[in-house]
């Protein structure tokens, strides 16, 4: 049963989550060039690896998977090296981080692919059973790219740590307003608690925070994808009809992809219509008749 001074800790904790994830939303991309360089560097590349990691490995593979395995590293690294040129062209102001482009496969038995702001791109294993062509990895690749030249990568690390620091800031003093005299003779217990409450709630909070990002990311992404896919005149056409995967688990990943597959989908839809000929500029047969009369 809560007490008079646990329902007060409790809502003390809920008022100051909802104001910390406000301010770190709003901030992010402010606070994001206060961030050193390197520290952003390491904690994205920490990140990704850690999220890696919990990822499971795929198979090993038998003599033909793994002649199938160097064939699609060679497609991976192929296209990559065509995209960063691309990229070169189009957003010279990055060109630091685009130069610095490497792409790798991961020996992950899931498909999916993730990146960091060193400008690694990691290719999942379980794409290459997606069968996609040319078109389509080439766009997946562009889009993860394209989370690195939109900054993502800072914007989120720079997220991360604002909420980390306002968690460990806040909850000692939430800790301090719902003290009672009982509490104070436990102050190692207290602290203890205190501690585990703001780790979990920077892990949480900071879940909640990437996850509300996360639509404008993608949309943004995307964006960059396409626009790099058009530099190398690729068809896109053939990229969206591929992309239309419904026989795979719908992982997080798997969902995102078909967000950028409903994007291609709807951009091509626009262009059709543009193009569209006025009807007085599409002589018919009717047309033709009318003249003759």
């Amino acid at each position: 049963m809560l007490t008079k001074t646990s329902k007060k800790q409790a809502g003390c904790i809920s008022l100051l989550l909802f104001a910390m994830l406000q301010f770190a939303t709003e901030h992010a991309v402010a606070g994001a060039a206060d961030i050193p360089s390197g520290i952003s560097d390491v904690y994205s590349d920490i990140d990704m690896r850690v999220r890696l990691s919990a990822k499971s490995s795929a198979p090993a593979c038998t003599a033909e998977r793994c002649a199938e395995n160097l064939t699609f590293d060679a497609r991976v690294q192929s296209l990559g090296r065509y995209l960063r040129k691309a990229a070169a062209v189009l957003y010279p102001q990055h060109e630091k981080v685009i130069t610095s482009f490497n792409f790798e496969v991961a020996e992950k038995r899931e498909a999916g692919t993730a990146s960091n702001n060193r400008g690694l791109v990691v290719v999942f294993r379980g794409i290459q059973d997606l069968q996609l062509s040319d078109d389509a990895l080439g766009f997946v690749i562009a889009r993860e790219m394209a989370h690195v030249i939109a900054g993502h990568h800072v914007t989120n690390t720079s997220t991360k740590l604002v909420i980390s620091a306002l968690a460990s800031v806040l909850f000692p003093a939430v800790a301090i307003i719902g003290a009672s005299s009982a509490a104070a003779q436990a102050s190692t217990a207290t602290s203890l608690i205190t501690s585990a409450a703001s780790t979990a709630t920077s892990m949480v909070g900071s879940e909640v925070a990437m996850a509300k990002m996360k639509p404008t990311q993608l949309s943004q992404a995307d964006e960059i994808a396409y626009t790099i896919m058009e530099k190398c005149e690729w068809d896109m056409r053939s990229a969206e009809s591929v992309l239309t995967q419904g026989d795979v688990p719908q992982t997080p990943w798997m969902l995102d992809l078909q967000a950028s597959q409903n994007y291609l989908l709807g951009v091509i839809e626009k262009e059709d219509a543009a193009n569209l000929p006025l009807v007085e500029d599409a002589p018919t047969e009717l047309a033709e008749i009318s003249k003759t009369m």
